[in-house]
């Protein structure tokens, strides 16, 4: 494929120079520079001018890759992204940088590239404020607003929006664990899984909460941290008074209070107010542990017995004795402990906590 020809036309641009086979090509085009974006994506909320980069915007969001490169495989969502990607291949790298001597094939990607030099991130998510150098990082970070997860795994069915993150969970089915720990033995099946239990040998925390200072080892306990935080919880039940951040969250709490129970198991017969309960009780008869802790590798059924779990990890008590004030990690620990004040003082103490 030529990449250095140019079609001979008379349509060309006054703004920029670009030229155009077609006069009607131009005007679309003239409409980009006019700044009128009338076509507004339905997931991201990103505009477009013309109606067929908008379609080919949502080829993104459903993860079709048509345009594969024959040299090296790789897929991409447009033609015009191929064919850029094929300069790379026939040496086409005329643009380079005074900084650090890389070079580029377009004079757009050696401007987004300088941008990172001096610290200038000019891609914003106007969902959370998060800034980005390059336009690509900002389409990836969308897809997590979205939620969307076009990549699932075939033995477990668990979904994943990139797919290099469900070749790297696919590693955990195979059981190979080439990350080994220097000091302890213990090996894992990822890097990240080694690093943050490393951190743990060190003692280092370097995952601070803004509000209250309090720091973890991990981003993801972090996050589950920050959720006390933020959470405002304005729906509330009429019943027994417990409060939740969504509508979803009391109207399947609702549920609870029903007699119904529309899901039942197949093989022991035990009936669930939610679908979630019984697709979790299922995995207990198969055996299925689809949570798993990076620190330690123990698995569980439950996503929220995992959560219970990393607060032993994490030094996180937050069940405290109201009788003397000793905090524990876990509510049945805290019990056990109050029985034996019980049993001091040769008397029935009501086996309460509070949680700080």
């Amino acid at each position: 494929m030529d990449y250095t020809g140019a079609a001979i036309t008379n349509n060309e641009c006054d703004v920029c120079g670009k030229a155009f086979a077609r006069k009607k090509s131009l005007k679309l085009h003239m409409v980009m520079h006019a700044g009128l974006r009338n076509h507004t994506c339905d997931i991201c909320g990103k505009a477009f001018a013309r109606k067929k980069s908008l379609k080919l915007h949502m080829v993104m969001h459903a993860g079709l890759r048509n345009h594969s490169c024959d040299v090296c495989a790789k897929t991409f969502t447009q033609k015009g992204h191929l064919d850029r990607h094929m300069k790379m291949h026939v040496g086409f790298r005329k643009l380079t940088c005074d900084v650090c001597a890389k070079t580029f094939t377009r004079k757009g990607s050696l401007n987004c590239h300088m941008n990172m030099h001096v610290g200038i991130k000019n891609y914003k998510c106007f969902i959370c404020g998060k800034e980005f150098f390059h336009e690509s990082t900002l389409k990836s970070h969308m897809i997590m607003h979205a939620d969307i997860k076009n990549f699932t795994c075939d033995m477990c069915g668990k979904e994943f929006r990139r797919k290099s993150n469900l070749n790297t969970h696919l590693t955990t089915h195979v059981g190979i664990k080439n990350h080994e720990c220097d000091i302890c033995g213990k090996r894992f099946t990822h890097s990240s899984g080694l690093k943050y239990h490393m951190d743990m040998h060190a003692g280092v925390k370097n995952h601070k909460c803004g509000i209250c200072l309090k720091t973890f080892f991990q981003k993801g306990t972090l996050k589950q941290h920050m959720e006390i935080h933020v959470a405002v919880k304005n729906y509330k039940c009429g019943i027994c008074g417990k409060a939740f951040t969504h509508m979803s969250g009391l109207t399947a709490h609702m549920h609870l209070h029903s007699d119904t129970k529309k899901h039942k198991c197949d093989i022991c017969g035990m009936e669930f107010h939610k679908k979630h309960n019984l697709e979790y009780h299922m995995n207990r008869h198969a055996g299925v542990k689809n949570h798993k802790c990076e620190v330690c590798g123990k698995a569980f059924v439950q996503k929220s017995k995992l959560k219970r779990h990393m607060e032993l990890h994490e030094g996180v008590k937050n069940h405290k004795c109201y009788i003397c004030g000793k905090s524990y990690a876990r509510k049945d620990s805290v019990k056990s402990h109050v029985d034996k004040h019980a049993d001091i003082i040769g008397g029935c103490i009501p086996t309460k906590s509070t949680k700080k």
